[in-house]
């Protein structure tokens, strides 16, 4: 485990890594309170972070702790070269912040200067730091070293101690980390780590904080061992089934007039976690869609297959990264519109190349317009609902009437069209008969279909609706036409993965036409209030809720149908 450790930790990025998610948990367990974390822009007067009181097991009396942090190794040329050199930043640590940054409470206390890195000291270097920290210590400042060796030996002490972290979820920490070249396996033994120190229930509030650090601490190795090994299926996965581990345990707080300290380290933990996802989200993006959606074919081609459900589910799944993603982006940009201007034009920035992505994704991948699964109804609603949440909406009303022309077309050539089987085999010989039992039963019901119907009351043409009813009248007249929506269980249940809950909504065949579908919606959306009562909602984290509608499989609710009503 210690060699996992240090490997980790050698391979960490100074910002946003090291400094800001992995060294601030790994104070807040050996007994320090963070006092503050880097900012971007802003002058740090040689100090990444600053801690106050003692560690556990060491410390007789509390200091004010002072660290400088670098990544990996610390070389000759790391050392003096740059005002970001090591020198430099020790040098203003001892002339500026020491007289002008501390606190009066801290004015007192003695000092603990520490170079933090997360590999080791060169040889070269070692002479410098010694004659350095020897000719600057007083009998109130002195200077440490900490190393990856030590980290690891913090680490292993706090958080990730056998007596801290129960065998089962050490083990599967382990082959998670031993199986990062293959996402299935890697995405197994992440969910069952996580699943171990997250879901048990009636914990106190210390042993929450604690589970969820180690969370987030093996969450954060596995990610950056996975990038290691170029696999970039792995860290999206389990850095998004991380942040709807993290809300199962955050969500269920009750509310409170005032936040506690417990609730604001709860939300720390969540702005990781989240933050963590959404890098993981961009890289993944970065690596795929951003690089190849405008050449015809490419990314259908690099699937590496045959057969056309591989190739079809594997675009159909990139499509619902990007538009989940896109929603992300476009929600958190609303948020930091007056807080930070500069930050929410990058989001909106980056919202803007998500829908140009798609809308190229689907331009030069045919196979888009032709969903082979009926829950691809997840996918298609969550770009629509992007499109609508960014005022897109005619970039995309298009793709839609292709789509319910290609799907009902398929029905009548008997080629490749939606089912709701789910298994594998079946899918990859689908449809094995043109027989109409068969048909009935791999078209027994459909959430595709009415979210096509309602939405071409709005993009088609009058011919384009006549011919989409009449061709499921023909091809499918015993299909269930139906919608899901959340119940009272839905809540307690949907973070953990588990989906037998909510209620199902019938009697939204198109043959009924649109104002009775449009009305039995509604009555269905205005008695089924759960949703307002789900947790991510109430909080205004909707975008959560799609995500994990998206991840576990589950129907977009008709409340998302249509955002205007």
């Amino acid at each position: 485990m210690k060699i996992i450790l240090k490997e980790y930790l050698a391979s960490l990025k100074e910002r946003g890594d090291l400094d800001k998610s992995v060294l601030p948990n790994l104070l807040a367990e050996i007994g320090l309170r963070v006092l503050n974390t880097p900012m971007i822009g802003t002058r740090q007067n040689g100090v990444d972070i600053a801690a106050v009181g003692k560690i556990k097991g060491e410390d007789e009396e509390r200091y004010l702790y002072l660290f400088c942090i670098k990544a990996g190794n610390i070389t000759r040329r790391d050392w003096d070269d740059g005002v970001q050199a090591v020198r430099p930043e020790l040098n203003e640590i001892r002339d500026v912040y020491l007289r002008t940054n501390v606190a009066a409470e801290h004015a007192g206390l003695p000092v603990r200067i520490v170079l933090c890195c997360g590999g080791e000291l060169d040889e070269t270097v070692l002479m410098n730091w010694a004659g350095y920290s020897t000719q600057n210590e007083t009998d109130r400042v002195r200077y440490q070293e900490w190393n990856g060796d030590r980290l690891a030996d913090l680490m292993m002490r706090s958080l990730l101690a056998r007596e801290l972290l129960d065998e089962a979820p050490r083990r599967s920490f382990q082959k998670a980390v031993a199986m990062v070249n293959e996402p299935s396996a890697c995405y197994q033994y992440s969910r069952a780590f996580l699943h171990d120190l997250l879901l048990e229930e009636g914990l106190a509030p210390n042993i929450q904080l604690l589970r969820l650090r180690q969370a987030y601490i093996c969450l954060n190795a596995v990610t950056t061992w996975a990038i290691e090994a170029d696999n970039f299926e792995s860290i999206y996965t389990v850095s998004e089934l991380g942040v709807m581990l993290c809300w199962n345990v955050v969500g269920a707080q009750p509310p409170r007039r005032r936040p506690t300290q417990y609730d604001r380290a709860l939300g720390v933990l969540l702005d990781q976690f989240i933050k963590l996802y959404l890098a993981c989200s961009e890289r993944y993006l970065a690596k795929t869609a951003y690089e190849h959606s405008q050449q015809l074919h490419a990314l259908s081609t690099s699937v590496r297959s045959r057969e056309a459900v591989d190739v079809n589910l594997a675009l159909f799944e990139l499509l619902g990264r990007l538009a989940i993603h896109g929603c992300w982006t476009a929600s958190l940009s609303q948020t930091f519109t007056e807080e930070d201007k500069d930050f929410s034009k990058v989001l909106k920035d980056s919202t803007v190349r998500v829908l140009d992505t798609i809308v190229q994704l689907v331009n030069s991948n045919p196979t888009l317009n032709s969903p082979f699964k009926d829950d691809h109804m997840i996918e298609i609603a969550l770009v629509m609902y992007l499109a609508q949440m960014t005022g897109s909406t005619p970039r995309f009303s298009p793709w839609l009437k292709s789509i319910a022309q290609q799907t009902t077309l398929a029905l009548a050539i008997n080629s490749h069209y939606p089912t709701c089987f789910s298994d594998y085999a079946d899918l990859l010989n689908h449809p094995v008969s043109a027989d109409d039992s068969y048909r009935a039963e791999a078209c027994s019901g459909s959430v595709l279909y009415p979210y096509l119907f309602v939405w071409l009351e709005y993009a088609a043409s009058n011919d384009e609706k006549v011919e989409f009813k009449e061709r499921l009248a023909r091809f499918l007249p015993n299909c269930t036409h139906q919608a899901w929506l959340p119940d009272e269980e839905t809540d307690a249940h949907i973070w953990r993965g588990e989906t037998y809950h909510g209620v199902c909504v019938t009697d939204l065949s198109p043959q009924r036409g649109f104002e009775e579908v449009a009305e039995t919606l509604n009555v269905a959306i205005e008695n089924c209030t759960d949703i307002n009562e789900i947790s991510a909602v109430k909080s205004g984290l909707v975008v959560l809720f799609l995500a994990a509608c998206r991840h576990y499989r589950l129907p977009i609710p008709p409340h998302f149908w249509l955002a205007n009503g």
